[in-house]
């Protein structure tokens, strides 16, 4: 270990005062009694009669008139789910029960015949995509019917006696400037200084590195340990590494974590700048539940991922990980099934000495670390409140590398460590985890979703028999009762389309991790996602060859159903449903590739928009009321009457002073005005950061990062509500089709690198 010179260094022998406060599993939680007994086979009963009803045979009209009515009571009863709990489960088991009655429908009446393997295999494989889909359909329901709301919990009593936090903040290779934001901010964090310990655990500086056969690389892991040691002092937070770089994160962590002695553990990504209240919100769950071993927040991203840059989303709609993280944690919170997600959570010392530390078998040792607790009897907390701000990958090649480590991870747990086998786990919880992990199979039935028309339009298979009438009366209704429970359960989360867009731009590449996985499921690494990566010009992406040669197909697909239209008169009731799945699936290919023509993104500090009072202080002491509009690690920028124009184009460096609020204590830095233009009648002034010294740097990330209020209410402009699925369409259209000019011009260069085997 390496400590800074200046910083307060923490090294103290592990004690027997955790191992006393340990939590003894109750021996009753796993005891099964007779009302228990009873209960489940209510439930058992009640749901083999909702599938038995589910499965009668009716006729086309009976079953359609059935669904309507169904779709329609739970249209009704929906408007009463805030006020009555029994509403939202009724208005969900009825739009589930259209589902299954297109899945016994499904499976009765479309499948091809046994002895005609041409049509047979296709339409099995078709059938298993859409069995495999289902079942994550039915454990999702069971994890979101019930969400809980937590508000924060402070510590109480005497803050002498308030638990000790040790914060890690784990880094690789991120650049110092990056890490300076991240640990002046976690040295803002309001909690009492003796019972807060930062520390900086450097994977980049080992003394591995510092010894590496190639001279170069030694040289600038050593040139790393330098810089981050002085910065660390600085600071005043500890500098600590390791001999060996040995089990990635995990074991940089478990290095750290036998080296300290908090009591609590926060954890922080290296991009993970904290609020100043994140223990001041969480710390008091710790307090009131000796058996908790975790509490987890949310991760609030402050720029676009591919998705949303290439499409101009960011600030349209909600971004991707919002269903997650407060929709399905929340859910799993219900069921003490909320897990750790790797950063912006806090775990109790004790819980993790059970086990040994963090585990590290997957390259998803933030999961696994939680399932192994869950089934010794700890319990977990989400807390939908986003006290951290992070940074999302910025090219589609990091994001698609950070999902395939994803992907690799909950396979491995999957088949390492089978929640429906791991012993401790209750039914509950073993269904949370289940769900979790059957998601990243999504790479599966995604493409076998979206290229299957091409069977019939290309070929003329019939692997999915149906006509018109069919379609009408069992394929629309199931659409239908799947987008409202969707927007029933998701509300303002999850857009149509889009979901479905991210999975599909994923599928391609990353089964090829999932396959290798699958295989050899002890051999993934753990690799960290790049992030500050830049695109410098407008171009597909280097992994954009899969998503060209699926857009050509649909389009052919496209091209033979109007063909097989004109030309086969006596099929059109066939060729129709066909057709328009082949619709969907083209426009969904088109939004991809919409996304993976990439639009030029320099690097620089991502901004968000804000909206506090704030004094600007010149040194003379002349001072100014402004409204800081937005700000970033950076810098703000202000809006300005204009009648200080002249006066701010004066040489100087003024002290911006942010205004107390309720949520906030005042902090003062030093910022220089580097732009002043007029925008809408008010004067638009661009000022960067120039920190004086420690303080200043510590202000300024108090200042940018230092409550979350700014934060929900960026979310909260963002969540506006989910249009209907017509709505959603449109909207899909409108974010890709103003893209395509481009994408067109560009496309012959693409296919002849793609003809020719050429590197982008």
């Amino acid at each position: 270990m390496t400590s800074s010179p200046g910083a307060k260094t923490v090294v103290r022998p592990l004690n027997n005062k955790a191992q006393q406060q340990k939590r003894q599993p109750n021996p009753n939680s796993r005891r099964f009694s007779l009302r228990a007994v009873l209960l489940w086979l209510l439930l058992l009963l009640s749901a083999g009669l909702f599938l038995a009803l589910a499965a009668l045979p009716v006729g086309r009209l009976a079953s359609a008139a059935i669904s309507v009515g169904v779709v329609a009571a739970a249209f009704v009863l929906g408007r009463f789910a805030q006020r009555f709990w029994h509403a939202r489960t009724l208005t969900v088991l009825l739009l589930a029960f259209v589902t299954f009655r297109y899945f016994f429908w499904r499976l009765t009446g479309t499948l091809p015949p046994v002895d005609d393997p041409v049509n047979f295999i296709p339409g099995v494989t078709l059938f298993a995509a859409e069995a495999l889909s289902f079942v994550l359909f039915l454990t999702s329901l069971f994890v979101i019917i019930d969400p809980l709301a937590r508000e924060p919990s402070e510590p109480t009593g005497d803050p002498a006696f308030w638990p000790s936090v040790d914060v890690y903040i784990p880094s690789y290779n991120e650049e110092p400037e990056l890490l300076e934001t991240t640990l002046a901010a976690a040295v803002c964090i309001d909690y009492p200084r003796d019972k807060l310990h930062v520390y900086l655990l450097d994977d980049g500086g080992t003394d591995q590195k510092l010894a590496h056969a190639n001279p170069a690389q030694a040289a600038e892991a050593k040139l790393r340990r330098e810089t981050l040691t002085a910065l660390c002092e600085r600071l005043q937070v500890t500098y600590m590494t390791r001999p060996r770089n040995e089990h990635a994160k995990a074991g940089n962590i478990n290095h750290a974590f036998q080296k300290t002695s908090g009591d609590l553990v926060l954890i922080l990504d290296a991009d993970h700048v904290p609020t100043v209240g994140i223990l001041k919100a969480t710390v008091g769950f710790f307090q009131q539940d000796p058996g908790l071993f975790l509490v987890q927040t949310p991760h609030f991203f402050v720029n676009p991922d591919p998705v949303e840059y290439n499409l101009g989303t960011f600030e349209r709609m909600p971004s991707e990980n919002e269903m997650f993280y407060y929709s399905i944690q929340p859910g799993l919170d219900r069921w003490n099934g909320s897990f750790f997600c790797g950063s912006a959570a806090i775990l109790r010392r004790a819980a993790l000495e059970e086990v040994g530390g963090f585990s590290g078998d997957t390259v998803t040792e933030d999961c696994e670390t939680a399932l192994e607790l869950h089934s010794r009897g700890w319990r977990s907390v989400y807390l939908p409140r986003p006290l951290i701000a992070g940074l999302q990958p910025e090219t589609f090649d990091s994001f698609i590398a950070q999902r395939s480590r994803w992907t690799q991870g909950m396979i491995q747990l999957f088949l390492l460590k089978n929640p429906l086998f791991k012993s401790g786990l209750t039914v509950s919880q073993r269904l949370c985890y289940l769900s979790t992990m059957l998601y990243w199979f999504f790479w599966f039935w995604r493409p076998i979703f979206l290229l299957s028309p091409l069977c019939y339009a290309l070929f003329g298979l019939e692997i999915y028999r149906i006509n018109l009438p069919d379609f009408a009366c069992f394929v629309i209704p199931h659409v239908f009762a799947a987008a409202f429970l969707s927007q029933f359960l998701h509300g303002r989360m999850r857009w149509p389309l889009f979901s479905e867009l991210y999975e599909y731009l994923q599928s391609f590449h990353v089964s090829r991790a999932a396959l290798a996985t699958l295989i050899r499921p002890r051999d993934p690494v753990f690799k960290v996602t790049a992030k500050g990566q830049s695109v410098e010009e407008d171009g597909f992406s280097p992994l954009a060859t899969p998503f060209i040669v699926t857009t050509l197909l649909l389009a052919a697909g496209l091209a033979m159903c109007a063909w097989r239209y004109s030309m086969f008169p006596e099929h059109r009731a066939a060729i129709l449903p066909v057709a328009v799945w082949n619709s969907l699936s083209f426009l969904l290919a088109l939004g991809g590739l919409a996304v993976v023509y990439e639009r030029k993104r320099v690097r620089r500090q991502e901004r968000f928009t804000v909206d506090r009072a704030a004094v600007l202080r010149f040194a003379d002491g002349t001072s100014l009321d402004v409204v800081v509009a937005d700000v970033s690690a950076g810098g703000v920028g202000l809006s300005v009457d204009p009648k200080w124009r002249e006066l701010l184009g004066q040489p100087g460096t003024p002290v911006l002073t942010i205004a107390a609020t309720e949520t906030e204590a005042a902090t003062t830095t030093g910022v220089r005005v580097s732009r002043l233009e007029m925008r809408g009648g008010e004067l638009s002034v661009g000022a960067g950061f120039a920190p004086r010294d420690r303080q200043d740097i510590v202000e300024m990330a108090r200042f940018v990062f230092g409550n979350s209020v700014g934060w929900d209410d960026f979310l909260d402009r963002k969540r506006v509500s989910a249009p209907t699925f017509f709505g959603g369409l449109l909207f899909f259209a409108t974010r890709v089709v103003p893209r395509l000019g481009h994408v067109l011009l560009a496309l012959p260069g693409a296919l002849r690198r793609i003809l020719t085997f050429q590197a982008p």
